[in-house]
């Protein structure tokens, strides 16, 4: 069976490693919190002192960081500790799970290569901390036909949705894409909301309206009061949440620019509405 290490236990990431804890894969795990660290340990992974030691002792590591400067750190020396690539043996796979530029995995798999090493972009989604306890995330995968099928099983212990999108980089352009929607209809939701309050109208009634009438949706429906409690619960607080929101939607303009699609809709999101995210919570 192969050996896994999943660096990065945060909202997602403790609950998708209890998972690979749980279809028997020996683990190894890291954080620079110690109280996931404790947790995990509790439950039977083994806890890695580095990025370097973590990559010593596993054939295949998932990565669940908040940004392209953390899975950088994560993967590349930096001081003493020698960085994920220079602990991996060759064959090893590095799952890229967190929401990260497509450009950043081609990029670490050039780098990857001369070592023998391959790298998968595996973002996911699909209802937060409790859908990633309960093994009910949605992955997208961009990488090699037979590195996705070695790290098939894996992945299946983590998700009821897995979807091979293409080549290295398209599973992060599917989240990216993903998130735009999501996102976007959370500032569309938001905003009738806050207009429902400013007529005196309460909220749950709107959304009662709404969800019986001809423009109700599973987003109206289901999602709003999981973003809020999400937002009650996130291991970064509002904040976390919104910072979150930003990066993304600064992602799909990115992602919109290097293609060179015309996006006129989140042009103005990103210049209007995440500005607007910075100074407020998602729900406000």
């Amino acid at each position: 069976m192969l050996r896994v290490g999943f660096v990065g236990l945060g909202n997602m990431g403790e609950g998708m490693a209890l998972n690979l804890l749980r279809a028997g894969f020996p683990l190894t795990v890291r954080d620079l919190r110690p109280e996931p660290l404790e947790r995990m340990s509790a439950a039977g992974a083994a806890v890695a002192g580095s990025n370097f030691e973590l990559g010593r002792s596993c054939d295949v590591v998932c990565i669940a960081v908040f940004n392209e400067e953390q899975v950088r750190q994560t993967c590349l020396p930096a001081g003493e500790d020698g960085g994920l690539l220079a602990g991996l043996s060759a064959g090893g796979i590095i799952c890229l799970h967190s929401t990260v530029p497509t450009s950043l995995s081609r990029e670490l798999a050039e780098l990857a290569k001369p070592r023998g090493l391959q790298v998968l972009d595996a973002p996911m989604t699909g209802g937060g901390e409790v859908a990633a306890r309960e093994g009910k995330l949605t992955f997208f995968v961009g990488g090699d036909d037979a590195a996705f099928a070695r790290c098939k099983a894996v992945f299946e212990a983590m998700t009821q949705n897995l979807f091979h999108v293409g080549p290295l980089g398209a599973g992060a352009a599917a989240k990216i894409m993903s998130n735009f929607l999501a996102i976007s209809n959370t500032i569309v939701v938001r905003e009738a909301l806050r207009l429902a309050r400013g007529f005196g109208i309460p909220e749950e009634r709107l959304l009662e309206i709404v969800n019986k009438g001809g423009v109700g949706s599973s987003w109206v429906s289901n999602h709003w009061q999981r973003i809020r409690e999400q937002e009650a619960h996130y291991t970064t607080g509002k904040a976390g949440m919104v910072a979150m929101a930003s990066k993304d939607m600064q992602l799909a303009l990115a992602l919109a620019q290097d293609t060179h699609t015309p996006m006129p809709v989140l042009s103005f999101l990103v210049e209007t509405a995440v500005p607007d995210l910075a100074a407020h919570s998602l729900t406000e």
